[in-house]
């Protein structure tokens, strides 16, 4: 029996004929009566849907990240930010043995309209803090300079992965202080801007190899580091050895820098 909401010519929830009423993200929604579902539960079938419910299960651990990057572009096309990453990592996922493979490489936390930066060369120094400098408009794309800046850092030997405080477009350099272990390991970097409104940039990737390169003097003014990463701030994930992607060739627009 369906049930009637706000008022006669309101939403209705449950079955009424062919059609089946709803609430979802406090809208009423409508949707056909489902017929007869055929459900075989053919080998490539069932292959999908375990390799779907890897990709929800490693997007669920990965979870401070993706809820960063992809909370406030999901609503915007009606996906939750888990789904959203399951969307757009589809290349990065693969499926051996009855496992989730990922490449480390080709993974994406953000997708919105704005400006991307783009990833210097990440060092490591003798108190495993990581610092990392960033381009901070390398497609001159129309940009505020006070737009947050988030860093995440994965390590597919730990498995694990920790986030930093994020900083302002225009100071163009983010430290982070490695939790114990995670040093000398091979890390894939993660960055993305997000503006005022919440909306984020493409992400970009950079990684730093097993063999930490050695910070060089400069008479920047130092930046505090980012304390060692919480127990909420670690990730349990599936990891295999990835290919880095290459930094997409996308055309610049001009500038109001």
């Amino acid at each position: 029996m369906a049930k009637i909401g706000n008022g006669y010519m309101g939403g209705f929830s449950g079955t009424l004929g062919p059609a089946v009423g709803y609430v979802w993200n406090g809208k009423w929604c409508l949707r056909s009566k489902p017929g007869i579902v055929h459900n075989p539960r053919t080998d490539k079938q069932m292959a999908h849907r375990a390799m779907f419910k890897q990709e929800v299960q490693l997007a669920s651990q990965l979870r401070r990240p993706v809820l960063t990057g992809l909370s406030a572009d999901g609503r915007e096309v009606g996906m939750t930010a888990y789904n959203l990453f399951v969307h757009l990592n589809q290349e990065a996922f693969g499926w051996a043995d009855g496992q989730l493979t990922v490449d480390w490489g080709a993974v994406q936390f953000s997708a919105g309209p704005v400006a991307p930066v783009e990833l210097g060369t990440p060092t490591v120094d003798d108190r495993n803090v990581l610092t990392v400098s960033f381009e901070k408009n390398p497609l001159h794309q129309r940009a505020d300079g006070g737009d947050e800046i988030y860093l995440y850092v994965h390590c597919p030997a730990l498995d694990s992965g920790c986030m930093a405080a994020p900083v302002c477009r225009y100071e163009k350099k983010i430290k982070l202080l490695l939790p114990d272990g995670m040093a000398g390991q091979e890390l894939y970097l993660y960055a993305f801007a997000q503006d005022l409104r919440g909306r984020t940039s493409s992400t970009a990737v950079a990684c730093l190899g097993s063999e930490a390169e050695e910070p060089e003097p400069t008479a920047d003014t130092e930046v505090e580091a980012t304390p060692a990463a919480s127990a909420t701030d670690t990730y349990a994930t599936r990891s295999v050895q990835p290919v880095p992607k290459a930094a997409p060739d996308d055309p610049a627009q001009l500038s109001l820098w």
